[in-house]
């Protein structure tokens, strides 16, 4: 499925663009339905804001427990001093996780494609597995 340019690339990079893997409907369909989770989100549910600088915060239990579940982040400064949103939620989002792949029907479908399978069987993987998904 690779060529040997783009097994090289990944190699040198860590990272390779295939144009066109996905197909513009499956992208549509993905945020389309990242779209609906955020909007069916209640933010009284949790304020959990995920941040790569404060380590507490990426401990707490709202996070911790995301593992096995599919949960909204939010994005830092979310909220003003009056506890509000300082904007509309889908903008405030910062990520979704972490388990999208094995519970929501159109993400596991875009993430259990057997091109994916190929392509990191390609890049050497011998036993390819999702374990995560935001």
């Amino acid at each position: 499925m690779l060529t040997p340019e783009q097994r090289d690339r990944f190699q040198r990079d860590g990272y390779i663009v295939i144009p066109n893997f996905k197909s513009a409907d499956e992208i549509a369909r993905l945020r389309a339905r990242a779209g609906e989770i955020v909007d069916a989100f209640d933010p009284a549910e949790s304020r959990a804001i995920f941040t790569t600088r404060d380590q507490a915060r990426a401990s707490d239990a709202w996070f911790l427990g995301s593992d096995n579940t599919i949960r909204c982040f939010f994005e830092e400064e979310a909220f003003g001093p009056d506890g509000q949103l300082k904007q509309a939620k889908a903008l405030s989002i910062n990520k979704i996780g972490h388990a999208m792949h094995d519970l929501d029907p159109v993400f596991k479908a875009f993430t259990h494609d057997a091109k994916l399978a190929a392509a990191a069987r390609d890049l050497g993987l011998e036993q390819p597995q999702i374990w995560q998904s935001m």
